[in-house]
């Protein structure tokens, strides 16, 4: 669901031969992509990203929702719209991997936790970092009892943009009325792994 740079990387990535990784036991299939413009857009999506012949192309996130080839669905729609097309999704009784943020409060996260445990439906917030060998080891360590107890974690999610340079103060990354900002926008990779460090077993 959507078309911009990480639904780009997200599915250039899920497309790779599972081989290359040592894996045998998967295979990913994109059946279909929806843009929120338009149909053509879909379309040229697939292409750029030489998704095999088969997937549909919609125009609308409805269309793609309602498809029944389709299992799951990654939604990759700015953040500030996650709770909206991830409820779509759930009340259509698709499976879902939401990108992060997750929501933009704890009530639309928990509604939406609530929504798939009444319909037994899969729902992830997309923390890829979570399932990195190293992060596995750290958490593992930490669980051993090979660090000790851990009272802090320092992490830090750096980048030189002079941010009103780069994005005025309109663009969504920006624009508070959008969920942007720090907090929500371009700092969430470090709370998952200040969380699972703190509590490994999260």
């Amino acid at each position: 669901m959507a078309t911009g740079m990480i639904a780009d990387l997200f599915v250039k990535d899920l497309i790779l031969d599972p081989s290359t990784r040592d894996v045998s036991d998967v295979k990913h299939e994109v059946k279909a992509v929806a843009s929120s413009s338009s149909a053509d857009r879909a379309k040229k999506f697939l292409q750029e990203c030489k998704v095999p012949d088969g997937a549909t192309a919609y125009g609308s996130y409805e269309e793609l929702v309602n498809d029944k080839n389709v299992d799951i669905v990654y939604v990759a729609t700015p953040h500030s719209h996650h709770y909206q097309n991830t409820m779509l999704c759930l009340e259509a009784g698709k499976h879902v991997l939401c990108e992060k943020a997750f929501t933009t409060n704890a009530a639309q996260a928990n509604k939406l936790i609530e929504t798939a445990k009444a319909k037994n439906l899969f729902l992830m917030e997309a923390v890829w970092t979570r399932f990195f060998p190293l992060s596995i080891q750290v958490r593992k360590f930490i669980e051993d009892g090979n660090l000790g107890a851990v009272h802090r974690v320092i992490a830090d999610n750096s980048f030189g943009d002079n941010v009103e340079e780069k994005y005025g103060t309109s663009h969504r990354m920006v624009n508070m009325d959008l969920a942007g900002g720090c907090l929500l926008d371009r700092n969430t990779p470090p709370f998952p792994l200040s969380l699972s460090s703190l509590n490994p077993q999260s």
